[in-house]
């Protein structure tokens, strides 16, 4: 009597099953007796019997096997990916009359492609998952995988599922295909258990970095404070951070220091608060009785940071004196102590060097050394200005109460008042935002400071007035420069270069440029981000009716808004 034994796509044994039967068996993941008629089976069109085989590469109908006349007939059904047939050893190559081992959807030894997903686009620990779970549905889905990424509660039995993917908000993550897998399925979750770690990693260093005060939520100051975490955990012995004033330098300069696992301190020197002597004293140390008032010997700067990092903040005001000892310390972290020369001291220290200058243009000027600067050069990071970040303004005016703590600051805000300072330059960055913070109303209302009050508040604090006109219309104080700026700089960050053909026009415009300027004219900024379909399609609703647009196009450009911008 023949007998099939069936095993499932890891090797496991499913059924063992004699074939001395009228029917023939059915074998998949979900058979289905009546949708397998269609392929014609020969001497089978006897009743099908139907045997589930359980694996997401196992196809639906993936093989029949019956037997006939003493022979074991096997037709696979074109199943997606194939059936491996064991026979005997030494046994002509015909099937049956003996018994015969089927394996489905024997996995594959290929390599697994070499990209990965997007980066997940959230702003909270509250989305951090879903947005997880969109990312890697839309990677899956160009490689013909269709699955469903579900948020589920983390188990703790300390089980472990190659389709379970752990969160470090501690959630899950549950990859479930909805079809027929192919057989690089396995190392598509290894791939993606790799990319999740990764991006488990970036959530909780920066999770740590908001907890010290920094606000981390426009993709711009994110991508910025990665660079500065990648360049402390590898070997960048110098960081040049160029950016504003008041942009964040100094904290990214301190998340440095605190991801380069080094013991030693963090030691900073603002190098434009001292004259030439000073500094280099403040730097390197001087004698008792080197300069007039050194009455005690001084400790300077990269002995004090021994092991740890030396921060040298506005670098770009160092006297000209002092900058062949800076670059001599750059090259080989040694120095003198002013009044002790020849001898000649060491550092091992890590420098982070920051400034609001252009150090190019001053290098070129001859106001700073050309070989200083290529020195400082090897590392650099571009901090970008408040002005840019529009979703770091709203951060800090949500984290910020009324008076009586029952709002935000955000809140207390009209739409017109919110448009009005998305559209100012924000020259100060955020030591102009917190002063004009510490300048409003004490309301405690939602929408009670309008636009009126808010331009009025600029006006006492900003470098130049806000503009008269009591109210918007939006689209009159709208800072088209602004929004250009951001939509190219959003387009570089997922291409890595700038817009080079028509092609990469059109898309810069219809999915960067268009959803900002149509996020920016509605005032949607002082709505939350939708929860779910039914509020995004609430919202579009209001904001079609604002800009005389129709609801399809207002839903289109407001989806595309959040997907890409709202971070």
């Amino acid at each position: 009597m023949p007998r099939v034994v069936v095993k499932g796509p890891k090797g496991q044994v499913e059924h063992a099953l004699d074939l001395d039967r009228p029917s023939a068996l059915l074998l998949g993941r979900e058979p289905d007796s009546r949708a397998a008629a269609q392929w014609g089976l020969g001497g089978a069109e006897q009743s099908l019997e139907a045997v589930e085989v359980p694996g997401p590469s196992v196809s639906a109908n993936h093989v029949v096997v019956w037997s006939q006349a003493g022979t074991v007939c096997v037709r696979d059904l074109t199943s997606r990916n194939g059936t491996w047939l064991l026979l005997p050893r030494g046994e002509t190559v015909r099937v049956g009359p003996f018994d015969i081992v089927l394996q489905l959807a024997q996995a594959s030894g290929g390599a697994a492609t070499g990209d990965e997903p997007a980066a997940p686009n959230w702003s909270s620990q509250r989305d951090f998952a879903p947005a997880m779970a969109d990312s890697i549905q839309k990677w899956l889905r160009p490689r013909g995988v269709e699955a469903r990424a579900t948020v589920v509660a983390q188990r703790d039995d300390g089980a472990s599922e190659p389709s379970r993917l752990p969160m470090a908000t501690g959630e899950s993550l549950d990859i479930v295909p909805l079809g027929t897998t192919d057989a690089n399925w396995s190392r598509l979750l290894e791939q993606l258990w790799r990319w999740a770690e990764l991006q488990n990693s970036i959530y909780r260093t920066e999770e740590e970095t908001r907890r010290e005060g920094m606000i981390l939520s426009s993709r711009a100051i994110r991508a910025a404070h990665r660079e500065v975490v990648e360049a402390a955990k590898g070997d960048a012995p110098t960081l040049l951070l160029m950016g504003p004033s008041g942009a964040g330098k100094d904290m990214l300069a301190e998340v440095f220091h605190r991801h380069s696992g080094r013991a030693g301190p963090f030691v900073a020197v603002n190098c434009s608060m001292f004259s030439k002597d000073l500094l280099r004293s403040e730097l390197f140390g001087a004698e008792a009785g080197s300069f007039t008032g050194a009455t005690r010997r001084i400790t300077g700067a990269a002995e004090r940071a021994e092991g740890g990092t030396l921060f040298l903040d506005e670098i770009g005001e160092i006297p000209s004196d002092v900058q062949p000892m800076l670059l001599r310390f750059l090259d080989r972290r040694e120095y003198e102590r002013l009044g002790h020369y020849g001898r000649v001291q060491h550092a091992d220290v890590r420098v982070v060097a920051a400034t609001n200058r252009d150090l190019r243009d001053a290098a070129r000027a001859g106001s700073f050394r050309v070989d200083l600067w290529f020195r400082l050069a090897v590392h650099q990071i571009e901090v970008p200005s408040l002005r840019t970040r529009w979703d770091d303004v709203t951060a800090y005016l949500e984290s910020v109460r009324t008076e009586d703590g029952r709002h935000s600051i955000r809140e207390a805000l009209s739409p017109d008042a919110l448009g009005l300072l998305q559209a100012h330059p924000w020259e100060g960055n955020f030591r102009e935002l917190t002063s004009f913070v510490q300048r409003l109303p004490r309301a405690t209302e939602p929408e009670s400071i309008d636009a009126t009050t808010c331009r009025r508040t600029l006006e006492r604090g900003s470098l130049r007035p806000a503009s008269s006109t009591p109210s918007p219309p939006e689209a009159s104080r709208t800072d088209w420069t602004a929004l250009v700026s951001r939509a190219v700089q959003a387009f570089v960050e997922d291409h890595r270069r700038e817009p080079a053909n028509w092609d990469d026009q059109k898309e810069w415009n219809e999915k960067y440029l268009k959803p900002l300027v149509f996020f920016h004219l509605s005032g949607a900024s002082a709505h939350p981000a939708p929860a779910d379909s039914d509020a995004m399609s609430s919202l579009a609703a209001k904001m079609a009716t604002r800009v005389q647009a129709d609801r399809g196009t207002a839903g289109k450009q407001l989806a595309r808004y959040f997907e890409r911008f709202r971070t």
